[in-house]
């Protein structure tokens, strides 16, 4: 008998392999890969609704924060929460997205996480998708409020699994749903994809709604409120949004003038001593996720 993670309590497919990203009440969803499982569904949302979520995306800019583990591409993307309480329509967006996908919204009622990528974005690197905690959503939803200029031919912000050999332009009111593991809960080795850049000349800002789902053995299937991104280092998020000793033990490693590897190691252990660098430094090494830069360039304030 196959052995499964924590995955074992969703249904298989006839290929014995799940599929946690298909619509399971929407006939005109397309499914653009098996492996790993990727589905379009057009028209998900209707125009008054993208109309209407579009007015509540924040106009000031206070708003914003940098995505996690994204400080230096605050220039060009950025992240914030549509609120969701007391809104009609968010609340039946949300009802849709249940029942289409038969995840539990309750969490999503705390926002609806938006990602803004302004004119002049340069390209996302190829990336699977973790939460802040660097934790592996099973499958993640991302609902296009805004639709793919054309600029020379080429559209842009388009969503790229380069192993999948699937290529996804977005469309007003679409979603895409792609599971980024495979049957033994482990990142899916062909679920890494990419963003292509916003040129300066587009139309205007690229908004997407992005709703990571998870789905654990003896639990109904959930949709959280955070943004998911894999551009993050170890201890990163800590260091920009962590506890007072977390942040502190970050400014005590750049006041030291240690790297970027054991000051975010520093702060991931919520504290810093000069003593122990070689040992933050090990712990950086072993997580597979540190540049030679990361090594060698010093740590710089936040």
């Amino acid at each position: 008998m196959l052995a499964l993670s924590h995955a074992s309590a969703l249904a298989f497919n006839s290929t014995h392999e799940l599929d946690l990203a298909r619509p399971r009440t929407i006939s005109g969803a397309a499914q653009l890969s098996s492996s790993p499982p990727i589905w379009i569904t057009h028209d998900f949302l209707s125009p008054a609704a993208i109309a209407h979520m579009l007015s509540k995306v924040p106009k000031d800019e206070a708003a914003y924060t940098p995505c996690i583990g994204q400080v230096t591409e605050f220039d060009s993307k950025r992240c914030t929460f549509l609120p969701v309480e007391g809104d009609d329509v968010l609340d039946a967006v949300l009802a849709k997205v249940e029942h289409t996908w038969d995840v539990d919204v309750t969490r999503l009622k705390e926002g609806l996480p938006v990602i803004r990528y302004l004119p002049g974005a340069p390209a996302v690197g190829k990336h699977g998708d973790e939460d802040r905690r660097g934790i592996v959503p099973e499958a993640t939803l991302v609902l296009y409020l805004t639709a793919s200029d054309r600029l020379g031919g080429e559209p842009t912000g388009q969503t790229i699994f380069p192993e999948a050999d699937v290529v996804v332009t977005p469309q007003q009111g679409s979603v895409l749903s792609f599971q980024n593991v495979d049957e033994t809960g482990a990142p899916h080795p062909k679920g890494k994809h990419l963003v292509s850049a916003v040129p300066k000349e587009a139309a205007g800002d690229r908004l997407v709604i992005q709703i990571p789902m998870a789905h654990k053995a003896g639990v109904r299937g959930y949709a959280y409120p955070e943004h998911v991104s894999g551009a993050k280092k170890p201890g990163q998020h800590e260091a920009m949004h962590g506890n007072a000793d977390q942040k502190a033990a970050y400014a005590a490693a750049v006041a030291a003038g240690m790297s970027i590897a054991v000051a975010f190691m520093a702060a991931k252990n919520g504290m810093f001593d000069p003593a122990n660098k070689d040992d933050l430094k090990k712990a950086a090494e072993d997580t597979g996720k540190f540049t030679d830069a990361d090594f060698t360039d010093t740590a710089t304030p936040y």
